[in-house]
């Protein structure tokens, strides 16, 4: 057997059997068997006929590799964490984490376990200072989660111009940073921008400035004066009668 060629998505190879080449393409990938297509694309008579027949037998996945490589690596770490779960690759090519563990440990106190999940899983398949592709999900929280996301977006929109400053959000993935912007992205009076690097990167809501001031020292809306702030600057308050 020799490995001929080698395209995105796709394996070629040189072989005696179909079974032949999804076992190596099955090893070449990381990837299980159940989740290959052959097809034989050609075939060699062998020297004088004495080797029988070599087919030539292209191997490609039935979806992303990297997401059936995913599916791979998060069963296997669920499996060594002893968690009583496993994870499917669903229709939308999201890897959903299912089973009687799921909702006990892998979605609470905000997601962190199934986030961490997610950042581990991206870590193994891609570079470090990449942003995450591979989308995990359990018990419906991403849902929830985006829910909570718009009202969050909002709720900061709401505080940042009340307070005519820039407020920065926690650290977030990918996806959920670009639920606040969608959220966002209308508002002619806020706007948003990504800072930081993952898995710290974080969204920060602003103001909009007067495009008409370019030192940008006027705000859409005056900041909220605290008690200090009551009298103009450089006025000593009211005066005093004696």
């Amino acid at each position: 057997m020799s490995f001929e060629e080698k395209q995105e998505q796709k394996l070629l190879f040189e072989v005696g059997s179909i079974d032949e080449a999804l076992a190596a393409a099955s090893e070449q990938w990381g990837i299980s068997r159940d989740d290959l297509k052959a097809d034989v694309v050609g075939s060699e008579r062998g020297f004088l006929g004495l080797f029988g027949n070599k087919l030539k037998v292209e191997v490609s996945p039935v979806k992303p590799v990297s997401l059936l490589k995913g599916v791979t690596f998060v069963n296997e770490l669920l499996k060594r964490m002893g968690m009583e779960a496993k994870a499917s690759l669903q229709e939308n090519e999201i890897i959903d984490i299912a089973g009687q563990d799921a909702a006990d440990y892998i979605v609470v106190r905000y997601g962190d376990c199934l986030k961490a999940i997610e950042y581990l899983v991206n870590l193994a398949l891609r570079d470090p200072g990449t942003e995450p592709r591979v989308r995990l999900d359990s018990c419906g929280y991403r849902e929830r989660r985006t829910r909570s996301l718009k009202r969050l977006a909002e709720a900061t929109a709401r505080q940042a111009l009340e307070y005519g400053r820039p407020i920065r959000l926690e650290p977030m993935l990918s996806w959920e940073r670009w639920v606040i912007h969608t959220a966002l992205k209308d508002r002619d009076d806020v706007r948003t921008e990504s800072i930081g690097e993952p898995p710290m990167r974080k969204v920060v809501v602003m103001p909009k400035f007067d495009s008409s001031n370019m030192d940008g020292t006027s705000r859409s809306r005056p900041p909220r004066r605290g008690p200090r702030d009551r009298y103009p600057r450089g006025s000593s308050g009211p005066r005093r009668r004696y």
